[in-house]
């Protein structure tokens, strides 16, 4: 069994869920906006998004999904709330749940490093269930 954690470190781990959490916020409201420039301050220069849309694998760079933020527009209707946050260190993973995405429900499951004291997402991972 490991000794207590000290205030201070538990501090410091409340600390780190909220920063972990601030690009995922960002990631929310750029589906909410339709806001590609939000989207980007999510995510590491370089990130890519793999994932299953109507049962099909897509594998989109970041340029490539901020243009269909773009294109599609605000998802005005989008519930989302961050479900899991695990990390060590300078590495996180977190799983959100989206509903109503434009009709559409999705579980993301995201890679987070921590780079020049912000938290950014470094990959997607996404499955698209059926529409509602």
């Amino acid at each position: 069994m490991g000794q207590p954690i000290t205030k201070a470190e538990e501090g410091s781990s409340f600390a780190a869920y909220d920063a972990i959490q601030a690009p995922l916020q960002h990631y929310i409201e750029g589906a909410r906006k339709g806001d590609s420039s939000l989207m980007r301050k999510a995510f590491l220069d370089g990130a890519h998004i793999r994932g299953s849309y109507a049962g099909k694998p897509v594998d989109w760079t970041l340029d490539e999904f901020c243009g269909l933020i773009d294109k599609h527009g605000p998802a005005t209707e989008v519930e989302a709330r961050v479900v899991t946050i695990e990390h060590s260190g300078t590495a996180a993973m977190a799983r959100l749940e989206a509903e109503n995405w434009r009709g559409t429900r999705y579980t993301d499951f995201f890679v987070l490093m921590e780079a020049g004291g912000a938290w950014k997402i470094a990959s997607k991972v996404f499955f698209a269930h059926s529409r509602a």
